[in-house]
């Protein structure tokens, strides 16, 4: 009986992820970033990624006008260490301005966006675990492991069992009125 309630528990995920790979393919814009969520990380990225490159670039110029004009003498390391660590500074500005920003449409999220990150890494790591899952299944959906025959009459018994719960659930509805 476990067997039977896992297998069909195998089959009920290969069927939506078919029906999810139906709606990307008739509706591609379905797995496409919404416009409001990719302007919002865009206006994160300004703060986050234009600082940090501004001034990287600023503090070579500094250094570049500091040994020109005042004849002071710097390290060439120093130069470097301080142009690469402000570049280094923006990369992580732009993840993290990805991160942060609210992934909800509707919802335009906190000014530092800590509660989003931590929510968006949450988002990240589900849906990598799905795609695992989701990928094993379809590697058992290729290899025969699980037939499209034997998914159909799965999914068959299952929506009889749906109804069959509906229509009891109408019927003790009924009398309990």
């Amino acid at each position: 009986r476990e067997r039977a309630e896992a297998r069909n528990q195998e089959l009920q995920k290969l069927k939506e992820v078919q029906q999810v790979d139906q709606l990307i393919r008739e509706s591609p814009e379905a797995a496409v970033i919404p416009e409001k969520v990719a302007q919002r990380m865009g206006k994160r990225m300004l703060p986050f990624v234009g600082i940090p490159l501004i001034g990287s670039m600023a503090s070579f110029v500094g250094f570049w006008y500091m040994a020109t004009y005042r004849d002071m003498e710097f390290q060439p390391a120093l130069v470097a260490t301080t142009s690469i660590v402000l570049l280094a500074v923006g990369l992580v500005g732009i993840t993290y301005s990805i991160m942060s920003a609210s992934w909800d449409p509707d919802r335009e999220g906190s000014f530092f966006g800590t509660e989003e990150f931590s929510q968006n890494i949450d988002n990240i790591k589900t849906g990598l675990a799905r795609s695992r899952e989701n990928a094993i299944l379809r590697d058992k959906m290729e290899t025969g492991v699980i037939s499209q025959e034997e998914l159909e009459k799965a999914m068959a018994k299952e929506t009889k069992k749906e109804k069959k719960t509906a229509s009891f659930n109408e019927k003790m509805g009924d009398e309990m009125d």
